[in-house]
């Protein structure tokens, strides 16, 4: 009765363990390309070139990572070449703004992928947008705003961001 147990408790742990092992046979010795959609030195930089120091501990096999910066377009460039170009053989991860995946379905010029076909790992950094009118607009709610028939102007940052673009597809034609 021992033995049985002993047999069966032993290929149950060889049922889990294969496919860890199967995983670290294929990123051993294999470079992991982090592709990051800004220039080197900046906040998303900085916090990609931390991950990777620390990520490849967490993969069996321990591959090396390294950060290749692909700036442009608002990180366009870095989320079309993933889509289109990087195969899609697991040595490959992007790491770019959440917010330009809104840009497929607001029909921003220039997405040339298909947002539900990537394959999420994670975030690396929690964002908050906030929005704000100032109190002499007369704007008191989100949905005021959306019915308004004048236009209600908001600073941005930067005109390519996506995410500082969505006011204006808010406002009314």
């Amino acid at each position: 009765m021992i033995v049985a147990a002993f047999i069966i408790l032993e290929i149950l742990c060889v049922g889990w363990i294969r496919p860890v092992l199967g995983q670290e046979s294929f990123y051993k010795n294999k470079t992991i390309r982090l592709i990051v959609g800004t220039d080197a030195g900046g906040g998303f930089d900085t916090y990609s070139r931390a991950i990777a120091r620390h990520m490849s501990k967490h993969i069996p096999g321990a591959p090396t990572i390294v950060v290749e910066n692909m700036p442009g377009a608002a990180h366009l460039i870095s989320a079309n070449y993933i889509y289109k170009i990087a195969k899609p053989d697991g040595l490959t991860i992007g790491n770019f703004t959440g917010t330009l995946l809104l840009g497929q379905v607001l029909g921003r010029p220039g997405v040339e992928f298909d947002a539900r076909r990537f394959e999420y790992i994670g975030a690396p950094s929690r964002d908050i947008s906030t929005c704000a009118v100032a109190k002499r607009s007369g704007i008191r709610s989100i949905q005021e705003w959306i019915s308004s028939k004048r236009v209600i102007k908001i600073v941005a940052l930067a005109r390519a961001i996506l995410h500082m673009r969505l006011p204006r597809s808010w406002s009314s034609p």
